[in-house]
């Protein structure tokens, strides 16, 4: 057999949206995977998905299902952080959840949606660059808008960190208050951006993370994903 039709067993399990490779490991070890019936352990393992059948226990999947899927609604003043040093961890406003890890920061004056999960493939679907989920958000910055602003935030013309950010969806809301939709997530990104027109942000809120709304989602307030919202993450 030609080795290059291998792959690893744990790439596979994250290519079929079945978890992260991380827990992928985890589950191999634990001797939930079999490979044409036979029970693997070995974290290095190789199958040809082509011809080698692959079967996961019970145990995996009734695993896999407590994962934990969150999306909070972050007041200003919280940081997306363990630590205190820079503010209230957004933790404080949660159930205490072992392995629960944020997906895409809002920093401390910002407000809106915060997606959190125990499953490290889920949280790296949401903000991973390659796949491209839209986030919209609120802004509302210093002085009147201009049509030369909206362009600007909206042309993928601003360079930020030596790359050219892509186009944007821009729309005005009011005088000094636009919503605008990004498919990538630089640091501080839309601070930055108003800053390159010589404006301010005085104001931001995160109103969508792909199909994910704030919709009577009160501020400081979190409720599970629904399965749909999950599924329709994990689909690219």
């Amino acid at each position: 057999m030609d080795s290059t039709e291998l792959i690893r067993l744990n790439k596979y399990l994250k290519d079929n949206n079945i978890c992260s490779r991380r827990k992928a490991d985890e589950f191999i070890a634990k001797g939930y995977v079999k490979i044409n019936g036979q029970v693997v352990s070995e974290l290095g393992a190789k199958i040809n998905p082509l011809i080698d059948k692959v079967e996961l226990s019970e145990q995996l999947e009734q695993e896999k299902s407590e994962f934990v899927y969150i999306v909070l609604n972050k007041p200003k003043g919280f940081v997306c952080s363990n630590s205190r040093r820079d503010g209230k961890p957004i933790y404080d406003l949660l159930p205490k959840i072992d392995n629960l890890s944020y997906a895409g920061r809002l920093d401390k004056e910002s407000h809106g949606l915060v997606i959190l999960s125990t499953d490290g493939k889920f949280v790296y679907k949401v903000f991973g660059a390659e796949f491209a989920k839209e986030k919209e958000y609120i802004v509302r910055v210093n002085k009147p808008l201009t049509k030369e602003y909206i362009t600007k935030q909206s042309d993928g013309s601003i360079v930020l960190d030596g790359k050219k950010l892509r186009p944007a969806k821009v729309k005005q809301i009011g005088s000094n208050v636009y919503k605008i939709i990004l498919t990538e997530g630089v640091n501080r990104q839309l601070r930055r951006m108003a800053e390159e027109c010589d404006y301010k942000v005085t104001d931001l809120k995160r109103i969508r993370i792909g199909g994910v709304n704030d919709k009577d989602l009160h501020l400081g307030k979190w409720r599970n994903l629904t399965s749909s919202e999950i599924s329709d993450i994990l689909a690219m």
